[in-house]
């Protein structure tokens, strides 16, 4: 996928500056595509494939999906280019309705900022503006083009001259600048395309909930996972019906009636008899769908397996660790949830499982957590939160997670890490200065590990309900297949969301 860019420029400096782009990465061998007006800013239409008044009403009615239409253009170009110029003035006919929406599109396709200014008896102050301008809002802008040389330094920002060959260092820069936020619409539309692209079989032990079977519905719609459901055939089928659902011939077990049962039970016999299983209790656990469910899962008839909606977190989790087992190396099952605020999304964990972990497992839920973030696309950079930043605070809490991170840092010396962090100095990049000058994660984490149960369960219920953010999770990892476990108050949306989460973690 190649590079973003929004170029922020005056028209008069327009055409100019997008030939200077284009010369500086054909200098370097890069191919670049426009995503830019044809002609005038009326060509709007002709550019988007989306009719001005549409998009207004779209954005009037906070319909984040007119973002995704765009994102689609975008990717369509993004996927056969190294770079994707993204021209300002293409939105300029709905800039006047909404004077953020060149940084709310930025935002939602992570692209960073090539902003090109005018000369002006101010242009070291204007210049600066920009850039903290950008930086306020969550953009990186790494270069900025002028019309003349300017004796002006600043940190993460490189001045080219638009008269002049383009420079390396213009173009080192924007090859090194890389967010490391991922957008909530490009991280859910990625998460459909990776599901299509490889199509998993996810099992459901919970037919008899309404919100299984209408989540069930959706995913096949999309196209996104096929699912086995477990249950009485002729009872789903009549509930399904009722509900005005199509459930495309899915294959509908009865753990006390299946052909299955015998075999199944036979295998969890055989993997537990050391610890004192005997065949006849197999033959009885393998009735409880969430047993049958797993068992189908270690058998391959199903890629993995989402429950927890009328079970138990336990119901869930047992059968899995007790025959499908740890990944090799990994020592404790732990969760992480994925939180899609306005424009950022950023990975929480361990907010589900472990209630009070030492700074072994901490340090073991770091790694692991940074594994799931970078297969769903993360540049990890972890925080390990505590109420303490630094060598500022003392006591046994603090020192559990100081400890952690030097556990994590021996296990994984390539691991962008610190801690102890308190949230403000991890997420904000002047408190983190502050708190821990030199961190390469103090005000730029994306992932953040929570001390202990107490504090994470309780930070994303609150994040969730205050900031009306999604919560996809909990995604549970370390086991060698996936299983998945749902809150019991969980939304139709939920289930969809873990479903697709679980076919892409069966994907490998």
């Amino acid at each position: 996928m190649g590079h973003g860019i929004l170029l922020h420029t005056p028209k008069s400096l327009e055409e100019k500056a997008i030939r200077y782009l284009q010369d500086l990465f054909k200098t370097h061998g890069k191919s670049v595509a426009l995503f830019a007006p044809v002609g005038d800013c009326e060509n709007f239409q002709a550019v988007c494939g989306l009719g001005i008044p549409e998009v207004l009403e779209r954005l009037a009615k906070q319909d984040e999906g007119v973002f995704t239409d765009i994102l689609e253009i975008y990717q369509n170009l993004a996927t056969y280019h190294d770079y994707v110029v993204v021209v300002a003035s293409c939105f300029e006919p709905l800039q006047s309705f909404d004077s953020r929406l060149l940084d709310t599109i930025a935002q939602h396709l992570n692209l960073v900022v090539v902003n090109a200014l005018l000369p002006s008896p101010n242009l070291a102050a204007e210049v600066q503006l920009a850039h903290a301008s950008f930086k306020n809002v969550g953009l990186l802008n790494p270069l900025s083009l002028l019309t003349s040389g300017l004796a002006l330094e600043l940190p993460d920002l490189i001045l080219a001259n638009l008269n002049a060959q383009p420079t390396k260092d213009a173009f080192e820069s924007l090859e090194q600048a890389n967010s490391t936020c991922v957008s909530p619409v490009c991280f859910q539309h990625g998460l459909l395309a990776r599901a299509k692209k490889d199509v998993k079989t996810i099992v459901l032990p919970e037919s008899q909930d309404e919100r299984i079977l209408r989540a069930a519905h959706a995913i096949l719609q999309l196209g996104v996972a096929k699912v086995i459901l477990l249950g009485q055939p002729d009872k789903v089928y009549q509930d399904a019906q009722k509900l005005g659902l199509d459930l495309k011939d899915t294959p509908i077990l009865d753990p006390h009636t299946s052909p299955l049962t015998q075999q199944l039970a036979q295998t969890l016999y055989s993997l537990r008899q050391a610890k004192g299983l005997s065949l006849e209790q197999a033959q009885e656990l393998i009735k409880t769908p969430t047993y049958f469910g797993t068992m189908l899962v270690y058998g391959g008839h199903a890629d993995g397996m989402v429950s927890g909606a009328t079970h138990t977190t336990a119901e869930t989790v047992r059968p899995a660790l007790q025959t499908i087992k740890l990944l090799p190396g990994v020592k404790i099952v732990s969760s992480v949830f994925f939180m899609c605020l306005d424009t950022k999304v950023y990975v929480f964990g361990d907010c589900a499982i472990n209630p009070n972990p030492t700074s072994e497992e901490l340090a073991q839920i770091a790694l692991t957590s940074a594994t799931t973030a970078k297969s769903f696309g993360f540049e990890p950079r972890i925080a390990m939160l505590s109420y303490s930043s630094g060598t500022s605070g003392k006591g046994p809490d603090v020192d559990k997670v100081a400890k952690a991170v030097e556990i994590a840092r021996s296990l994984d010396s390539t691991l962008l890490i610190d801690g102890p962090l308190q949230f403000d100095a991890a997420i904000d990049p002047k408190t983190g200065n502050k708190k821990m000058p030199g961190s390469a994660v103090a005000g730029r984490a994306n992932v953040f590990i929570f001390p202990d149960l107490d504090a994470g369960n309780i930070a994303y219920k609150a994040v969730q309900r205050t900031a009306k953010t999604l919560a996809i999770g909990p995604v549970l990892q370390g086991l060698k297949k996936p299983v998945n476990d749902l809150s019991r108050g969980c939304l139709v949306g939920d289930v969809i969301n873990t479903i697709i989460m679980t076919a892409i973690q069966a994907q490998g």
